[in-house]
Formats: C-alpha cells, sequence, structure tokens
C-alpha cells in the first residue's frame, strides 16, 4: 500500500490536460525506420507482462533481455513496438524510461513523456502490483538518484524474491566501484554477493554473466573475470555488446592485439546492424566508441600507423545536420574528434605534437557546433596545451612560459560553463575532456619546469605527480582519455635525479593499472640500461619483444 500511495502523490505529477499521446515517447527516426524484429537475443528474463497484445509481451521481453544485455537503444525500440501496439503497456513505458536512462538531450523528452504517460497509467490502476512497484523505484531513481532506487528496488523485491530482475536492479544501483587498490568498496561488496549468490543458482547464465562482469569494469584486476569474458563471448558469438565488453577485458589485461580484434569484430556487427535498419553514426554512437577503443588497442600493441589511420577516419566520418545534438554527434565531437591528436600526444615522437594540432577539427566547423555544444573549450584546451609542447621542443623557453600563464585561465573559464554543458545534455562528456585537460596541461608545466637549470627541483614532481593522481582507470567501457601513463614522465624525473630504485617502482606501479603497456615497458628498459641492471634490462627487452610479437 504505501507504494500505490506514493505513486498517488507523484501522480500529481501529470499535467491536468493528460498526459502525452504515445508519440511523444518516439524519436521520429525510430518511428520511421524499418520495423525491429523478434528473434533471438541474450535471455533470461521471463517475467509476466500484462498486455492486451501477445507480440507486445514479446517486444517488452526482449527490450528487458537487451537491456540486461548492453544495449539500451536496441531494448528501446523493442518498448517502442510494444507500445504502438498496446499503448496502455506498463512495463513498456518503464522499459522507455529505464533504456533512456544514460542518454542525454535527444532522448532527454521522450523520457519525460514516458514517466507522465506511466504516473497517468498507474493512477487508473494499469499493470499488476508487480509493475507498479518497477514504476515506484523509477520513479524515485528519477527523483532521489543511484541509492534511492537500490532501496526502492529492494522494497519491492522483498515481497516478490522470486523476481530475479528486481535484484539485479538493485544490484545495479547499489554499486560503488573500487580503491585505488582493486578492492570493492562497501556497498560494492554487497551488490557483488547478490549477484554472486545468483549466479551460483544460474551458473551458466549469460545475462548473471553479464551483470557481474559489468559491475566490475573498473577493477584493478580485470585477470580474475576475463575467462568468464571470453566465455560469454564463446556462448553469444554475435553480439556486439558482449564483444565490446570482452575487448575491454582483454585491454585492460595488456592483451591489445587480443582487444583490437574484439573492437573491430564489435564494429562490424554494428556496421551490419545500422546498414539492416537504416540507421547511421547518430543512432549507434557504440560503433563510434568501439572504433575509438581499437584504435586505442592497436596504439598499445605498438602499431601506431594502423591506430593513427583508423583515428583520421573515424575523425572524416559525417555528422547529420539534422542530428546534431544526437548521442552519436557528441561521441563523434569529443572523442572521435580528438583521437588523432590524443594518440600522437601518447607517442610524443619528433614532429608529433605539430602533427596533432594540426588533426584538430578547424574552426568552421568549431564555430558551427557553437549552438549545439561546448566542445570548443576542449579544442582550444588542447590546441594550448600543443603550442606549449611545440615551443618546448624548439626550445622557445619564453613562449612556452606565455602559454603556461594562458593554460591558468583557460580551465577557470571552461569550468563556468559546466552549467550550459549540462543543459545542453553533455555533461558526461564536458567532465571527461575536463579531466583530461586537467592532466594534459599539469604534464605540460612539469615538462616546462625539467627543461629548465634546476630541472631537479620539486616543482616538475608536484606537476607530474598531480597528473598521475587525476589519471583514472577507464570508465563506461571506454579507454581512459589519457592515452599516455603518467608514471611515465614520473619515473623519467627520478631518473632525472639518480634514483633508478624509485623509478623503477614509479613504472612497476604503472604496469600494474597499465599492464604490459609498452611506453611503460620501453621507459623502464632505458632507465634499466642506464642504471646498468643488465639482467633487469634483458628480462625487460623480452618482455618488450613478446608484446610486439604477440599484438
Amino acid at each position: 500500500m504505501r507504494i500505490l500511495l506514493w505513486l498517488g502523490l507523484m501522480s500529481v505529477a501529470v499535467a491536468a490536460e493528460g498526459p502525452p499521446e504515445v508519440k511523444a515517447v518516439i524519436l521520429p527516426k525510430v518511428a520511421q525506420a524499418k520495423p525491429v524484429q523478434l528473434g533471438a537475443v541474450p535471455a533470461g528474463i521471463t517475467m509476466a507482462i500484462s498486455s492486451s497484445d501477445e507480440n507486445a509481451q514479446k517486444h517488452v521481453l526482449q527490450g528487458l533481455n537487451l537491456i540486461h544485455g548492453g544495449w539500451d537503444f536496441e531494448a528501446y525500440r523493442h518498448f517502442v513496438a510494444a507500445l504502438q501496439l498496446d499503448p496502455d503497456c506498463l512495463m513498456a513505458h518503464f522499459g522507455v524510461i529505464f533504456s533512456l536512462l544514460d542518454t542525454e538531450s535527444e532522448f532527454l523528452k521522450a523520457r519525460i513523456a514516458a514517466a507522465e504517460r506511466a504516473l497517468a497509467l498507474v493512477e487508473a490502476g494499469a499493470g499488476t502490483e508487480i509493475e507498479r512497484g518497477y514504476i515506484f523505484a523509477t520513479m524515485r531513481l528519477l527523483d532521489d538518484g543511484p541509492t534511492a532506487a537500490a532501496d526502492a528496488f529492494a522494497q519491492v523485491s522483498q515481497k516478490y524474491p522470486q523476481d530475479m530482475q528486481l535484484q539485479l536492479f538493485e544490484s545495479y544501483f547499489r554499486r560503488s566501484g573500487f580503491d585505488e587498490y582493486g578492492s570493492p568498496k562497501p556497498e560494492q561488496e554487497v551488490a557483488q554477493e547478490k549477484v554472486r549468490a545468483l549466479m551460483k543458482k544460474q551458473p551458466e547464465s549469460t545475462m548473471l554473466m553479464h551483470a557481474w562482469l559489468m559491475m566490475r569494469t573498473e577493477n584493478l584486476k580485470m585477470d580474475q573475470d576475463l575467462p568468464m569474458a571470453r566465455k560469454l563471448c564463446q556462448m553469444v558469438p554475435d553480439y556486439a555488446p558482449y564483444l565490446h565488453l570482452l575487448g575491454h577485458y582483454e585491454w585492460r589485461c595488456g592483451n591489445h592485439r587480443e582487444a583490437a580484434e574484439a573492437f573491430s569484430r564489435c564494429g562490424d556487427l554494428y556496421l551490419a546492424w545500422m546498414k539492416n535498419y537504416g540507421f547511421g553514426i547518430a543512432d549507434c554512437p557504440e560503433w563510434i566508441r568501439a572504433e575509438v577503443y581499437r584504435a586505442v588497442a592497436l596504439a598499445s600493441s605498438g602499431d601506431y600507423d594502423s591506430a593513427l589511420a583508423a583515428a583520421h577516419a573515424l575523425a572524416k566520418v559525417p555528422v547529420p545536420e539534422d542530428r546534431l545534438q544526437s548521442p552519436g554527434a557528441r561521441m563523434m565531437w569529443w572523442e572521435a574528434n580528438t583521437l588523432e591528436a590524443r594518440l600522437l600526444m601518447r607517442r610524443a615522437e619528433k614532429g608529433d605534437y605539430a602533427r596533432a594540432k594540426a588533426s584538430l577539427p578547424p574552426k568552421e566547423l568549431v564555430q558551427k557546433m557553437s549552438r549545439h555544444s561546448k566542445v570548443a573549450f576542449f579544442y582550444q584546451g588542447l590546441a594550448m596545451t600543443l603550442e606549449g609542447q611545440i615551443a618546448l621542443a624548439e626550445k622557445n623557453a619564453a613562449r612556452a612560459e606565455e602559454i603556461q600563464q594562458a593554460l591558468a585561465m583557460h580551465l577557470p573559464l571552461m569550468e563556468q560553463v559546466r552549467g550550459d554543458a549540462i543543459k545542453l545534455g553533455e555533461l558526461t562528456v564536458f567532465s571527461r575532456a575536463f579531466s583530461y585537460l586537467e592532466i594534459a596541461m599539469s604534464a605540460f608545466k612539469g615538462d616546462l619546469a625539467m627543461s629548465k637549470a634546476d630541472a631537479k627541483s620539486t616543482s616538475a614532481y608536484n606537476w607530474y605527480s598531480g597528473a598521475r593522481e587525476r589519471q583514472i582507470l577507464s570508465t563506461r567501457l571506454m579507454p581512459p582519455s589519457s592515452l599516455l601513463p603518467m608514471n611515465v614522465p614520473l619515473g623519467k624525473y627520478y631518473e632525472s635525479k639518480g634514483n633508478f630504485e624509485r623509478a623503477k617502482e614509479m613504472y612497476e606501479e604503472g604496469l600494474q593499472y597499465w599492464p604490459r603497456d609498452l611506453c611503460l615497458l620501453e621507459a623502464m628498459q632505458k632507465m634499466q640500461v642506464a642504471s646498468k641492471d643488465e639482467a633487469g634490462a634483458k628480462a625487460t627487452a623480452e618482455l618488450i619483444k613478446a608484446v610486439r610479437k604477440e599484438n
């Protein structure tokens, strides 16, 4: 009764003239596309769905399974198909809201419309009590955030303990991640234990395997779960989201070539899907994400030629003029358009900083995007940082100092438009870019300090250390925005002081977070040669050779 009372109070939010029509829930491009097909997808959810149409029930079930399979947009299409057959299907409305949780800007109105319609249906007594419980928990999520949603799903689950999906949603919103040593935080451990208990009952459930792996994508010790990620793709071999997940695990374990292959297969499947249904990159940011990660994996294996060629080709893919606020457009502007520059900044060979600056989008394109995005601040910050590195390479100390002063003002200016980025639906990509610039600018200031006569002062150490502390592991199934481990310049700083033991510690620490990373391995091998550690240098050289051969 408490659930129904709460929903009754919430229903006052629905406009007096009634809820929106069903068409308000459906993005025009989806309505115009080739109809989504019922077929084989990763399965696991078998709950009863209240609907007057049998096919609507099937579409809702398939949509729920796709949510648990990591393909929200395809899940959304199935929920839309269900609503077109039965506009009063409550769980189809739940599915629309849930499948659009991580989307921004373009889908926001559709999500709000679905929530308003769901509340009106609940007020009218639609659905079963458990289905209304799903709406209750989802509204708690929208109003109060993940922790409140976890509590709400747990509350409903106590009344319906046989509904595995309720427990999965509780675990998903309960998770809190891992600490810097790779140990799960308290709430994360609680969430993991719940999923672990479910897996004991159904050890071959691909849905539970995926849930487990998704909960642990930011874990430090990825090798523990890599066999499960491989098994998942063996059980469901032609499902793009699972292949992307596998690529993430392979890369985080230092298996760069295997990662590139997984991302390549993943991208091919997304391309086939787009071709089959008439969609483009605006509707498939997952393809862009896979291509970005594939290029990073290739660079990690030492194949910069292929990585840079892939990044260059990706940046040339046009964004449809009528979809400038789509998820695909966001991914292109913030990730694809800067990938080539970030790869070159990782390699940092002679002339690479100039090449990186030249690879950034032209001013004309930036001006065209300015009404739809705050990405120009990212491009400007990157360009300024690269100009500073070019000045250092040219030994133009005065110019480098001048740029350092300009950089000190850029991040505060960028911070001032964070609110505008939120209104545009760009908070996630904006925050990721802001973090990258903090790292890149701090590293540049460290390089500037090292270029001076008093290079052994603590100034360079402070800048490099600050960059290292800001550098986090990859999140949201993306590679880190900053592609050079900051342990590399910090290790070289210690080498400049003749402290080879501390430099070795820095490189070894970096390899815990970036297994078999060639930049770290090559820096360590050079340090070992300089410190006359012949045995260590030989062993590291053999490892470098093995990584290059395997990859």
